[in-house]
């Protein structure tokens, strides 16, 4: 990477192997530090090509890239064959390097290819959405669908280097915008009250001033670094990151991928506050208070989530990986940066719970 300027934002502990997360001035400079390697093959969304072409051109060599559709469809299990048998006709070896210049799906494709190709690849990682930069690029997990289940299928196989410029946040739609904002949101509330209260000062400013999306992507992979590397296998403290997401999983899945990833996490963190309100573990008021200051950040999905079948998002979340029993493992809030995992009763209490918040609180 001689040349190449950048700056060490954060180093992530792994049992595994550690890891940089590096910050570029641009998405060009990201990519071009991927020929520090001999080999590199490339895993890229096609959107990020049509809008970045000519900066991949000058990292990727001619045949090394597949490029793919970043959907939940091209997620599945059943899709993945495809890939895997294009990168070995293609050449890759276990001695060569796996990159990709994605957002959150194709990262988790990316991720579980090279924890099972070879039984191991290395890979690098250039994350081109919100979400992925300020969340999912650390963390180590990959999470794949089968059938109509959700993430049912995954690893947990950290990169060798994420490289991030934040530049190429400026291309993004602003359902992305707001989608990757969710993963923010939800960290901060876990993190206290001051810095939750901070961002939503800042969030009305972003899209006039792209510069505080940089800010607070640092200031989330900060907040989730501790999680990951105290709870590196998602056995304990680092379930509470999942705060929201036993709903809008569900949420996602019963609207067919309706709603981008983020927002259906705001949406299951109202839900779930909403339910902790309803066991009498947080005042009705700290649930109000977000409802009010979230709503510009999942309006108008409300409505579509209205409109999916209540069925299916009960069946969504009974099959979610988290549950034992008769009992929804929730993590549910006594308030700021007050989280916990606990048992809600499924059709005793979860279920009217959720009935209620959809058809009056939305």
């Amino acid at each position: 990477m001689a040349g190449i300027p950048f700056s060490s934002l954060l180093t992530i502990k792994s049992r595994s192997h550690d890891y940089a997360v590096e910050s570029y001035p641009d998405f060009g400079a990201a990519t071009a530090s991927c020929l520090n390697h001999d080999r590199p093959h490339w895993l890229i969304d096609s959107r990020v090509h049509e809008l970045h072409g000519p900066a991949l051109t000058l990292a990727v060599l001619p045949g090394r890239a597949v490029m793919v559709e970043a959907s939940e469809e091209r997620k599945s299990f059943e899709a993945l064959t495809p890939i895997f048998l294009e990168l070995l006709q293609r050449g890759l070896k276990r001695d060569g390097c796996w990159w990709w210049s994605v957002g959150g799906v194709l990262q988790d494709i990316g991720c579980f290819i090279a924890s099972v190709l070879f039984r191991g690849l290395r890979w690098e990682l250039v994350p081109t959405t919100l979400l992925a930069q300020a969340d999912s690029c650390i963390g180590s997990k990959s999470s794949i669908n089968i059938g109509p289940y959700k993430n049912q299928i995954g690893t947990f196989y950290p990169p060798h280097r994420v490289a991030l410029a934040t530049s190429v946040l400026a291309t993004l739609p602003w359902d992305e915008i707001r989608s990757g904002l969710g993963e923010v949101i939800k960290l901060q509330l876990l993190h206290g009250e001051a810095g939750f209260r901070e961002l939503m000062a800042d969030l009305p400013s972003v899209r006039d001033r792209p510069e505080l999306l940089g800010k607070w992507v640092g200031r989330s992979l900060a907040v989730k670094q501790p999680y990951i590397e105290e709870d590196e296998f998602d056995r304990g403290r680092r379930n509470l990151l999942n705060y929201g997401h036993t709903f809008g999983h569900a949420y996602e899945s019963a609207t067919q991928f309706a709603i981008p990833h983020g927002i259906a996490v705001v949406l299951g963190l109202l839900t779930a506050t909403f339910v902790s309100a309803r066991v009498g573990i947080v005042p009705r008021e700290h649930y109000l208070e977000l409802k009010g200051l979230l709503a510009p950040w999942h309006e108008p999905y409300g409505q579509t989530l209205k409109g999916a079948p209540i069925e299916k998002i009960f069946q969504a979340i009974k099959h979610d990986k988290k549950n034992t029993g008769e009992v929804v493992n929730c993590i549910l809030t006594r308030g700021f940066g007050q989280m916990e995992k606990r048992p809600v009763p499924f059709e005793e209490v979860l279920m009217p719970a959720v009935r209620e918040f959809i058809a009056k609180e939305l």
